[in-house]
């Protein structure tokens, strides 16, 4: 990638689920909660779940850590096999961001979603006062303050390079009718940019890795 996006750094991204705020580096914050990722709306970031390095989910339907391990891989676990859940929960953080990032700014070039800008490392991710090592995200803007548009569409999303989730829920649950949330378990990706995914995922390796921003 010729250009890859800033970074932003910080130390510490603590969430706590039961009072829906976030301390950035010591600064309190309020959070829009999802099941995959979170949005600060204040500082206009969005941050993963994560486990040891992997994107997780605080969905009621998340397998347990044993269930993944005992349940056979075609039972389900809310709407899913493990099988697939397995496969999600072994994203690693890199490669789900540069996903999220690619489709973000395609959405965003055909007038379909809020514009993304720099990536976003913090070293370290507390959820509820327990760490599960470092995280990333990144910076993208407010659709509430987006001038409302016709609910984006299926069809749009693949005109424009990029895949829905699974059970359309991206198009199902947009914010003044563009596409905000890009997470599921078999979440929304860009179209034929493997290419594109691997650079940016590996740049954003060498970021989570101590690495300094362009």
């Amino acid at each position: 990638m010729a250009f890859p996006p800033t970074c932003i750094f910080y130390s510490t991204i603590a969430l706590n689920t039961w009072t829906k705020r976030c301390r950035v580096d010591g600064r309190l914050y309020d959070a829009h909660l999802g099941k995959w990722m979170f949005y600060n709306p204040a500082l206009q970031e969005k941050y993963f779940h994560v486990r040891s390095g992997n994107i997780d989910s605080t969905a009621r339907s998340r397998p347990s850590e044993r269930q993944l391990v005992e349940m056979s891989e075609h039972e389900l676990s809310g709407r899913y096999p493990i099988s697939v859940w397995k496969e999600a929960l072994s994203t690693p953080i890199s490669r789900r961001l540069a996903e999220i990032w690619i489709a973000s700014t395609r959405l965003h070039r055909n007038g379909l979603g809020p514009e993304p800008g720099s990536l976003v490392i913090a070293r370290q991710y507390k959820r509820n006062f327990r760490g599960y090592g470092p995280t990333a995200g990144l910076k993208i803007g407010d659709a509430r303050l987006l001038a409302p548009r016709d609910p984006v569409t299926q069809e749009e999303m693949i005109a424009a390079g990029v895949q829905p989730d699974r059970y359309l829920s991206c198009v199902r649950q947009t914010i003044n009718g563009y596409v905000s949330d890009l997470c599921s378990v078999v979440g929304v990706v860009p179209i034929d940019a493997e290419d594109e995914v691997r650079e940016l995922a590996e740049h954003i390796d060498g970021l989570l890795n101590g690495g300094t921003a362009n």
